[in-house]
């Protein structure tokens, strides 16, 4: 007759070695996931500042193509220099807060638009900046700045005085940046 602590008693279970092996390896399938994870979702934020600024350029260029038609390509253009860009959209981005006055960008959350009044530039708050590397910028927070501004045409000197055209105007970045 055996007794309960009987030596020829099989173990059942795992030991305390196999079950913190166990958890090791579901924490580092699990930061890996994390990490992957926040990756995607960087590309994704970049995918979406630029598809936002790619609908900008395309509602400038259907403005220019209406003034064009109307024979009006040369008139006004010096007001849009500086405008917001979010006007040649038919609907503002979802994340759009709107024209503010020289905000506190750290108040500000990450992953939203605005247009500063003050220095006349769109702004994009970064939410997922690891692979973002950006030239010239003092800002503490990552932050991507567009204006509009005419476009000098390659080989054009400054001293050129004819009136500017609607197609001489771009949006272009404040100053230069990389993501991935």
């Amino acid at each position: 007759m055996r007794t309960r602590h009987s030596p020829a008693r099989r173990q059942h279970g795992l030991t305390m070695l196999e079950f913190m092996v166990c958890c090791m390896a579901l924490i580092f399938l699990f930061v890996g996931y994390l990490r992957a994870t926040r990756h995607y979702q960087e590309e994704m934020e970049e995918i979406s500042v630029r598809l936002t600024i790619s609908r900008i350029q395309v509602g400038m260029a259907l403005d220019w193509a209406k003034r064009i038609n109307n024979n009006e390509n040369r008139q006004g253009v010096n007001e849009l220099v500086g405008a917001n860009p979010v006007r040649w959209l038919d609907e503002p981005p979802y994340n759009y807060l709107g024209e503010l006055r020289s905000p506190k960008i750290e108040r500000l959350e990450p992953g939203k638009w605005f247009f500063d009044l003050a220095r006349k530039e769109l702004v994009y708050i970064v939410e997922n900046g690891d692979n973002l590397t950006l030239k010239n910028s003092f800002d503490r927070i990552k932050t991507l700045r567009w204006s509009v501004r005419l476009a000098k045409p390659e080989g054009e000197d400054s001293k050129n005085t004819a009136l500017p055209e609607f197609g001489d105007l771009t949006v272009a970045p404040v100053y230069e940046y990389r993501w991935f």
